[in-house]
């Protein structure tokens, strides 16, 4: 997608991850295109072992089971950025995962990687499609 004369381009090759509790979105922005890489998703459901209540017993907590599948989200993301910056010519990273995980997402991220990631915004962006989520980065 080539993004509007109304927005400077991209200076650089620039990755942008967007993210919901799911799956990340990839997306190369260079000059003025943009266009949809990659998606990172986890496994639907975490080991059984992992998520059951806190005796070992009765039904798996559900709450956990998300946090876990997200933690491996965030995991599978960090390396996989990590790739990029370091072998596939890109110089940033814009990240953007909801609010309510933001912490968690820096939290999950090696201190190296804290460094090569230009901004985490704290927007859910995942299911909108790209023209909006490049409006809404470039805007705000």
């Amino acid at each position: 997608m080539q993004i509007s004369d109304h927005y400077r381009p991209f200076e650089k090759k620039v990755v942008i991850a967007v993210t919901n509790n799911e799956r990340a979105r990839l997306l190369k922005a260079e000059g003025r295109e943009v266009d949809e890489i990659e998606i990172l998703e986890t496994a639907e459901i975490a080991p059984v072992e992992r998520s059951m209540s806190k005796h070992g017993q009765g039904e798996a907590d559900f709450d956990a089971m998300k946090e876990h599948r997200l933690k491996e989200l965030y995991a599978l993301l960090s390396d996989r950025l990590r790739e990029m910056l370091d072998h596939e010519g890109y110089t940033q990273a814009i990240v953007c995962v909801p609010e309510v995980n933001k912490n968690t997402f820096t939290e999950n991220l090696a201190p190296d990687m804290q460094k090569k990631i230009a901004e985490v915004i704290p927007k859910n962006l995942a299911s909108m499609d790209i023209p909006h989520i490049v409006r809404i980065l470039l805007e705000g």
